[in-house]
């Protein structure tokens, strides 16, 4: 999976303009999201629902979807989506429904179904341009880019994710700027130019400090790991992962504890330290399996079968229950690193391998 920062679309509508029975619980969902209780949030957000009526229930379920998505539950996350997309298409709001397609779209994306998702996030574009304001189309242009980047296709997704970058610096949306430019990294990175690279995170970096985004600051650190682990400088990598993951941790973003807790257990196991790397990579995996994620449980098996490998069988039940897991836990997860051994690849020459999961980082639509 890639580590692009896919932009989920917040959505106000004309909320602000309700009834306080309604604006007043979705006022206290706001806080509880920039606080990062999402649980508080969605309760907040439900109260509204019970005396929302028409399109204001448009936004209550997309920020309630935003809610159960980086709680790592994609599934509700995808329902709640689809009930907006409903009533936005129900009551004419051509701004929700577009927010409501392209949030559809970075799920699709999560779940490795490219063609749906390429093919929900141009829906999302087509209406903004035709119905709603242009600047709201940076979100649905940069995650185009991102699905373009993971077709192999570097040039479409400089194109769209620079065309997002420039709509962003337009509007002052610093989140939005900091999120492009970590993705247009990510595609040089891709390209074998790493200097340009790390320099376009180092500025989506601290354009994230200067406005305290968390999740943004936790996405930099990350992709700056990477660029550290590829040059095979282990130190810095772990400690540009470990600062990453302890953002992830207080934010409760589950796709990024799991990516980060898998760069970890990566670095660790080539710093010969395999005893400490398996219950960080088994506390990855069984992230990952949970959320349904594509592409990710397999390179952290590639990482648990190293292990196995160097430690050999007979240690390798005792750190798995250490890290948590029962016996029948245990046992599935070696069958797994068995079914995997065989498909093991290598790391590019003179490249070493992170462990590139996707992200993705609330964006505003409202």
């Amino acid at each position: 999976m890639r580590r692009d920062l896919d932009r989920m679309a917040e959505y106000f509508g004309r909320l602000p303009e309700s009834d306080p029975p309604v604006w007043r619980p979705f006022e206290l969902g706001l806080a509880a999201m920039a606080a990062c209780q999402w649980d508080q949030a969605i309760e907040h957000f439900r109260k509204a629902q019970t005396k929302a009526s028409g399109e204001q229930l448009v936004p209550l379920y997309i920020q309630t979807g935003v809610c159960h998505y980086i709680q790592g539950r994609p599934d509700d996350a995808l329902r709640d989506f689809k009930e907006s997309t409903r009533l936005a298409k129900l009551y004419g709001d051509k701004r929700g429904e577009a927010a409501a397609l392209g949030n559809i779209g970075v799920i699709r994306h999560d779940y490795g179904e490219l063609g749906s998702a390429l093919k929900k996030s141009r829906e999302a574009l087509a209406i903004t341009r035709k119905y709603c304001d242009q600047h709201a189309a940076a979100p649905y242009l940069a995650n185009i880019g991102n699905i373009y980047r993971d077709r192999g296709e570097s040039e479409k997704a400089l194109k769209f994710q620079e065309d997002a970058l420039a709509i962003s610096r337009e509007i002052g949306d610093k989140p939005g700027v900091a999120g492009c430019l970590g993705n247009i990294g990510s595609t040089y990175c891709d390209k074998d130019r790493l200097d340009e690279a790390l320099q376009h995170y180092e500025e989506a970096l601290a354009v994230s400090r200067e406005t305290e985004d968390r999740r943004g600051m936790a996405s930099c650190l990350g992709k700056i790991g990477n660029i550290h682990h590829y040059r095979g400088e282990l130190d810095e990598a772990l400690m540009y992962y470990e600062g990453a993951l302890a953002l992830e941790r207080e934010i409760g973003y589950q796709v990024g504890v799991a990516a980060e807790l898998g760069n970890v257990g990566l670095i660790l196991a080539d710093k010969g330290l395999h005893a400490q790397a398996v219950p960080t990579l088994a506390e990855s995996l069984a992230i990952l399996l949970a959320l349904g994620v594509a592409r990710g449980p397999r390179q952290a098996l590639f990482g648990l079968s190293r292990c196995d490998d160097r430690l050999g069988r007979e240690r390798m039940p005792e750190l798995l229950r250490q890290a948590g897991l029962a016996d029948a836990g245990v046992a599935d997860l070696l069958d797994r690193v068995d079914q995997t051994r065989l498909r093991r690849p290598g790391p590019k020459p003179g490249r070493r391998a992170p462990f590139v999961l996707r992200r993705l980082v609330a964006g505003t639509s409202s």
